[in-house]
């Protein structure tokens, strides 16, 4: 009786707390429609409604695979693995009479597209690409993605019917699964059993890094061109398996906005895209207009929003043949809110992400032959538009740094843009390419404008404002000499296609009872140095140059050249020699074995000029305050790319560490508010007493700022008082000026330890925003700096093409026996700017010489 009691008092409480939750029926069609039972409902699954806890991304991989387990209609498809090692899937959804010859629809689907190939459309099925949540923290969309399933493996009727014997659908269930999982937690651990609504709870508000980014804090929503992370690279390869007609992407935007879906700015297009791409689109959106009006929710379009950057889930298609589809709905980040439109709730959110869902079958099941047929017209006017072309291909190579020559090609290739290897020696405009070492890619292919994207130099503009960048070229970013081809006529390449390959290097002149050493050129010689330091080996920096005859040939070596003297180390010559071997062919880099220590040209082995390197500790602040974008580039390329340990520390922590069993101190931009007063006066003293302290873009302001550095920024542009604009146009005025992601020539002295490596004396720095620094009196303070002529690519004002002429990228300064290192721009921009991210390792490795 006691029992029974007990639970009629709670029965209220019960209801009470669950009156804010929503049943199935809110977010589901219910009109010639019924469910199967034998398909577990998302709430069965979870025994919770949708939208009163934040799934979690181990939930959602556990329903999916349930689903695929129970339904003929769906199998689970797991195409790569992210950082922390959980798998990413695709759910291929279709009717059970198609999953019977998958392999073979999806064939017959990429052959329709082929130029010239002569398939029946009514035997083709349409690809449609649902992806949700590419930013973690926007967990409306993988919440949805659980109701998509969930719809399409159990309504039954005749829509549906037609709909899966005609399409193929795939669904991203989380676009990324690692910072899905720090959102979901921080917003679950915040959420109690009664509702708060207060924009000021903690719940809304993530602590740093947030959830947004992927592991190492990189926003993959502008990846899908540089393909620096596995969950990019698997989604970019499976997307040209299936070559979809259709791909979504759902986003969530501020709490206080509606809902947008596309078009977007229709000023604010990249000409590369089809105007037919627009066309599809509006027509599209007039679904997703008519089946949000059908639910009562506000929408807007033709706003904000833009298709220029091709890096993003909703452009990539676009360059692609297939329409790209960006949703952007309201984001609460916990499960109610107040907000500027009333109170809402996460499960508000959900119905609307799959609503839009919902509309885009629609679209596509009404729209398939046009669809069809779009992507087979994309492919062969391509064709088409590069007869036109003045440019006939591009070619490209180094032979001094082939590991980023052959990391551009495996990038080409994994666009599915088609490389050969040029097979004689190519010279324009000065640039010599030699066979063996450059590569040939034609424009008369089906990748036509994507190639152009990657490799053009863009000037002429139709707008001013940019919602991600107005430029990437991707062999200025690789570092990469290359030049446009007008005729083909005198250049020879092979028939048979460039695919990349690990690049192993070697030990010449076999084992040497002196000493070992390795030019500093490609990309991977931090990673080498660092490990030979790791066993304990004694290194040192050539400051000068020299060389030494090998093999009957007399081979240079350039300034920032390491030796590893094969006596009095730690290890005895036999176990040197298996070392260096080792690591030359992991890293791709050669070492030479030198018989003697006297030079025939240069300096001697034993001469002074032979700096000692001691190896790297590094630490780098990371937490409140910091930028975690920059943080998380400089992370992931020293522990990804060189194998080389970072501790990352907060801020305030910085005040109580003991920062003497570290050489290397690294402050990605910031404000650093938790370094003042006595934790600033820790830093200074330690780099006075011979630390090497780098700062990075806004982190200069706080080195100034404490007296650490003398450098001063530069004055930015006022708004021109003479210029007339409508109060309407009134947000054009910052964007003329605005630096909004553009290309600069800069030129570097060679001698300098930063510089170490490089063999052209200029190279293009990617620049963002309008910081700009003033040169400093001090005379070899500045080893990079802007040409006079800086200009390459990109939007910029005339006025602030004056300013950045001449300015530093690379400040050097002296205090005590330290240095302090700072960089003005960002050197790793996204993790593709691998031309300039050389410059960090300089500063790592070699900041300890600089005199």
């Amino acid at each position: 009786m006691k029992v029974i009691v007990c639970l009629l008092l709670l029965l209220p409480m019960f209801l009470m707390n669950s009156k804010a939750q929503e049943k199935l029926n809110y977010f589901l069609p219910e009109e010639d429609v019924v469910y199967d039972s034998g398909i577990p409902s998302p709430e069965a699954y979870f025994h919770q409604q949708m939208g009163e806890w934040h799934l979690n991304y181990e939930q959602i991989l556990s329903y999916m695979n349930e689903i695929a387990r129970v339904s003929d209609r769906v199998v689970v498809i797991e195409y790569a693995r992210s950082h922390e090692n959980r798998p990413l899937i695709h759910l291929v959804v279709t009717s059970a009479e198609n999953h019977s010859r998958l392999d073979q629809l999806r064939e017959l689907h990429c052959q329709f597209s082929e130029p010239g190939a002569e398939v029946p459309a009514e035997t083709v099925p349409l690809v449609v690409f649902l992806g949700y949540g590419v930013h973690g923290n926007e967990s409306s969309a993988p919440n949805a993605s659980v109701l998509s399933a969930y719809y399409l493996a159990a309504a039954r009727g005749e829509k549906i019917d037609r709909l899966l014997k005609n399409t193929i659908i795939l669904i991203d269930p989380s676009l990324n699964p690692d910072g899905f999982t720090r959102h979901s937690t921080w917003a679950n651990m915040h959420q109690g059993v009664t509702d708060m609504t207060s924009p000021d709870s903690r719940q809304f508000r993530e602590v740093w890094p947030g959830g947004r980014t992927n592991h190492y804090w990189f926003d993959l929503n502008r990846d899908y061109l540089p393909l620096v992370h596995p969950e990019s690279r698997g989604r970019v390869e499976k997307f040209h398996e299936w070559k979809p007609n259709i791909v979504t992407d759902h986003h969530e935007m501020g709490a206080n906005s509606t809902f947008f879906f596309q078009p977007g700015v229709p000023s604010r297009n990249n000409p590369l895209t089809p105007e037919k791409n627009y066309i599809l689109t509006d027509k599209i959106a007039q679904y997703h207009a008519h089946y949000l009006d059908s639910i009562g929710t506000n929408y807007f379009s033709e706003e904000n929003f833009d298709d220029y950057y091709f890096g993003k889930g909703s452009s990539y298609p676009d360059v692609n043949g297939s329409v790209g589809i960006l949703f952007e709905q309201a984001g609460f980040r916990g499960r109610i809110r107040e907000t500027d439109n009333g109170i809402r709730k996460l499960a508000y959110g959900i119905r609307n992400q799959f609503a839009v869902t919902l509309s885009t079958l629609d679209a596509a099941i009404n729209m398939k032959e046009e669809l069809l047929n779009f992507q087979k017209e994309f492919y062969e006017e391509s064709l088409r538009l590069s007869e036109n072309n003045s440019v006939k291909a591009y070619i490209f190579g180094s032979e001094t740094d082939r590991i980023n020559t052959d990391a551009f090609v495996d990038l080409l290739n994994r666009h599915r843009i088609d490389v050969f290897p040029n097979e004689q020696q190519v010279v324009i405009s000065g640039k010599i390419f030699n066979a063996g070492s450059s590569y040939v890619v034609p424009l008369k292919q089906k990748q036509f404008r994507l190639i152009q994207s990657l490799f053009e130099e863009v000037s002429s503009f139709s707008d001013s404002t940019f919602y991600d960048v107005s430029t990437w070229n991707f062999p200025f970013a690789y570092n990469i000499p290359f030049a446009k081809i007008t005729s083909l006529k005198d250049i020879q390449y092979s028939a048979n296609k460039a695919t990349a390959g690990k690049i192993t290097g070697r030990l010449n002149g076999g084992k040497s009872e002196v000493a070992y050493v390795f030019r500093w050129n490609e990309h991977s010689a931090p990673e080498a140095l660092y490990k030979l330091q790791e066993e304990g080996l004694f290194t040192k920096v050539a400051t000068e140059e020299f060389s030494f005859r090998l093999n009957d040939k007399m081979e240079q070596f350039n300034r920032g050249t390491i030796l590893v003297p094969a006596r009095n180390q730690s290890l005895d010559d036999g176990e040197i020699f298996d070392l260096v071997t080792k690591v030359a062919e992991k890293t791709g880099i050669d070492f030479f074995g030198l018989t003697t220590g006297r030079s025939p040209e240069g300096i001697d082995l034993g001469s002074n000029s032979f700096m000692q390197l001691k190896k790297p500790e590094v630490i780098m602040a990371a937490g409140n305050g910091v930028s975690s974008r920059e943080a998380g580039e400089i992370w992931h390329l020293f522990d990804q790319g060189y194998q080389v340990p970072v501790c990352l520390a907060e801020p305030a922590s910085f005040r109580y560490i003991d920062l003497n069993r570290y050489n290397v101190m690294i402050l990605p931009g910031g404000s650093f508010n938790d370094l003042n007063g006595e934790t600033a006066t820790r830093i200074k003293q330690w780099v006075q007493d011979g630390g090497t302290l780098i700062a990075c873009t806004g982190a200069t302001s706080w080195t100034a700022k404490n007296e650490l550095s003398e450098i001063k920024q530069k004055s930015r542009i006022n708004p021109d008082t003479t210029r007339y604009l409508n109060y309407a146009d009134r947000s054009k005025e910052n964007s003329l000026n605005a630096i909004a992601g553009a290309i600069f020539n800069a030129t570097l002295d060679l001698t300098h330890p930063i510089c170490f490596g490089y063999k052209r004396k200029e190279l293009p720095v990617f620049k963002t925003g309008n910081r700009l620094a003033e040169n400093l009196e001090e005379k070899y303070s500045h080893p990079v700096l802007f040409t006079e002529n800086p200009y390459l690519s990109g939007f910029v004002s005339e006025q602030n093409i004056d300013r950045i002429k001449g300015a530093p990228v690379v400040t050097v300064e002296s205090s005590g026996s330290g240095k302090i290192i700072s960089f003005h721009e960002n050197m790793i921009f996204r993790g593709m700017w691998r031309g300039t991210s050389r410059m960090l390792s300089n500063a790592v490795f070699f900041g300890q010489v600089i005199r």
